[in-house]
């Protein structure tokens, strides 16, 4: 209350004194004015004749009457057109014409009074209107390099949005002009390094009806993203063109300095979600420093983020371990002339001469194993090589982690082993058998990590509605009700990483992935964030569940519960069944097995036996041959 008080007080206090500042620069000019007008027509006297005082007065009282009259005194200095000069004008010859209406009554009027008179009206309006028009003249001529940046208002007037302003203001190759700061938190009036608070959320909507702002920056980034989401959309109701950006929440673990180097596009994921995660980074840090990191799947998603915060922490040696020799590729040259050295191994997961080289040679401290075939359409047509990859290469990993007394093994797991519908989910949930069976016959210290979609991986939904869209649509979305829970990569490596440091050995961990979020709903933020309407520059297209999907995807089995952890967003999952490593060593060797005899119609039955949560529907033979499963190339990632 206290706030809004102030803030309508200040409404009018500001009203008050620019009104005040034209009226007193409206006086100075007429005075200015009169001076010059007399000077003039003193050398063309007979007699020598003293300021013409009380006519002056008058005539600068009927013009300033006149001028308020015509509310000169209620108008934007910088943005003075062309018709406040006609009202300024047409104000003049008013008070003008007042002043010779009035003037006889008091003095006796000669052609010197009349004279006076005319050349001080016309001095009036030549001073007055440079006066109001001086402003818009200097940016518009005078500070023309200033005028050429983007007319710029930051929305956050705290440390964050200091620090952004303190930047523009110091580099002129941002191209930025800052016109004002708005943030509900600090009060309106004071200024900071020149710009002054305009008000909050309210007061800036109003400044971008009003001003043509060319770009947003939100510098805000504890807020939350239903409110983000709001400001948002508010403002592409406006202006659909208007650029925003903002400065996002810094999931990293070491951060630099904040800066314009820092903001960005507003994406998906900053008002989808999750809020912000917390992480304890002593106790990661603990965990890496100095230790000896090999990551699998190095050159995907989750991997390669796991190897870039694994960096910043100084462990003794980090291997990047991955079949994809491209990918391995651009991630090793990113780490040039980093502090950390990044070590490339290629190989496949598989390879168990390979892998017990690479084990050999390296003595790993702690593997986080995220290498596995993630995209559930995909796998439904090659189960064989989920099989293979998923528990066949995990299992191998494992054992070798068993053989080489590696301390920690972290394994990133899916939410999509729980009552699994899919190849996918049915192997992921096998691996995290594999992870709890090996749990305490040696060593190694077996964690697994449980989470939903990452937004932004490859093969995700999101770069691919983003180029569906680019490409003009349509969007294709599997059903209008699918759900899905969603993080940001670094949120899900952070975790993991945060997981890992916490585990004390057969844990299954799981991360609290917030609400699901409708995936149609998703892409329509997606088609506003490109300034275009969903089912009317962009059309969405509802195409049908593909093979293996689900509606709804669980983090806990029925029979689960969860305990709660010393972190608030990690979870230990009560898993009741646990299968024994002898009979779930023969079973999965009786399962690989089927594979090399080429008996893969048995996949699935056999996969069943391995966990009895899996789901599945039979495809029909027609003439002795399997039918092919149909479906969209749409693959979203698991």
């Amino acid at each position: 209350m206290e706030i809004e008080s102030y803030k309508e007080k200040y409404k009018y206090r500001n009203k008050f004194t620019r009104g005040l500042f034209f009226l007193v620069g409206d006086a100075f000019s007429l005075c200015l004015s009169a001076l010059l007008s007399y000077i003039i027509l003193f050398p063309f006297t007979d007699i020598v004749r003293t300021f013409p005082l009380e006519h002056t007065l008058l005539i600068i009282g009927s013009i300033l009457a006149a001028m308020a009259v015509f509310r000169m005194y209620l108008v934007n200095w910088k943005y003075t057109g062309l018709r406040d000069l006609v009202r300024i004008i047409l104000a003049i010859v008013l008070g003008g014409g007042l002043s010779f209406g009035i003037a006889p009554f008091y003095q006796e009027m000669g052609n010197y009074e009349y004279v006076f008179t005319a050349l001080v009206l016309i001095h009036g309006v030549l001073l007055i209107s440079g006066f109001r028009i001086s402003k818009r003249l200097y940016h518009e001529f005078i500070s023309r390099s200033k005028n050429s940046k983007k007319y710029t208002i930051i929305f956050g007037g705290e440390s964050e949005g200091e620090q952004i302003l303190r930047d523009i203001l110091k580099n002129n190759q941002w191209d930025l002009s800052v016109y004002g700061i708005f943030d509900d938190r600090v009060l309106p009036g004071l200024r900071m390094h020149g710009v002054r608070v305009l008000g909050g959320k309210k007061e800036m909507i109003d400044h971008i009806r009003r001003f043509p702002v060319e770009l947003l920056i939100v510098a805000f980034p504890e807020m939350p993203k239903k409110d983000l989401k709001e400001i948002i959309d508010e403002i592409k109701e406006i202006r659909p063109e208007m650029e925003i950006k903002i400065l996002p929440s810094f999931h990293s673990l070491t951060d630099d300095p904040v800066g314009v180097k820092h903001i960005r596009n507003v994406s998906i994921e900053d008002i989808l979600g999750r809020e912000p995660v917390k992480i304890d980074i002593n106790s990661i840090r603990a965990s890496i420093t100095g230790k000896t990191v090999l990551v699998t799947g190095a050159g995907g998603s989750i991997g390669s983020e796991l190897v870039e915060q694994c960096a910043k922490l100084k462990p003794t040696r980090l291997v990047a371990l991955d079949i994809d020799e491209t990918e391995l590729f651009y991630l090793v040259n990113e780490f040039e002339g980093s502090e950390t050295e990044v070590i490339p191994c290629v190989a496949n997961i598989t390879d168990e001469s390979k892998i017990d080289q690479v084990f050999a040679r390296f003595q790993p401290d702690i593997i986080f194993h995220a290498a596995a075939y993630k995209h559930v359409p995909m796998m439904e047509s090659f189960p064989d090589e989920a099989i293979k990859v998923n528990i066949g290469g995990t299992r191998l990993i494992a054992s070798l982690a068993c053989k080489h007394k590696v301390d920690k093994f972290v394994m990133v797991s899916t939410d999509k082993a729980v009552n699994p519908a899919n190849v996918m989910g049915a192997t992921k949930r096998v691996a995290e058998e594999i992870c709890m069976a090996r749990n305490g016959t040696g060593p190694t210290k077996f964690i697994s990590v449980r989470f939903g979609n990452v937004l932004g991986s490859r093969g995700s939904v999101v770069p691919i509605f983003i180029e569906q869209i680019n490409n003009g649509g349509p969007v294709t979305v599997t059903d209008p009700e699918m759900k899905r829970y969603f993080m940001t990569i670094p949120e899900a490596v952070l975790l993991t990483m945060q997981a890992g440091s916490m585990g004390d050995g057969g844990e299954v961990f799981v991360l609290d992935m917030g609400e699901p979020v409708k995936i149609l709903d998703m892409a329509k933020d997606l088609i506003r964030l490109h300034n275009l309407e969903p089912d009317k520059d962009i059309q969405i297209e509802i195409t049908g569940l593909r093979p293996g999907e689900k509606l709804y995807e669980e983090l806990l089995n029925a029979e689960e519960g969860v305990l709660e952890t010393e972190h608030e967003e990690i979870f230990k999952a009560i898993c009741s069944r646990r299968t024994d490593e002898e009979e779930l060593e023969t079973k999965i060797s009786d399962l690989l097995a089927h594979l090399k005899k080429g008996k893969n119609e048995y996949i699935r039955d056999h996969l069943k036996s391995l966990v009895p949560t899996y789901t599945y529907k039979e495809r029909k033979k027609v003439n002795g041959t399997m039918t092919p499963q149909k479906g969209k190339s749409l693959f979203v990632e698991g």
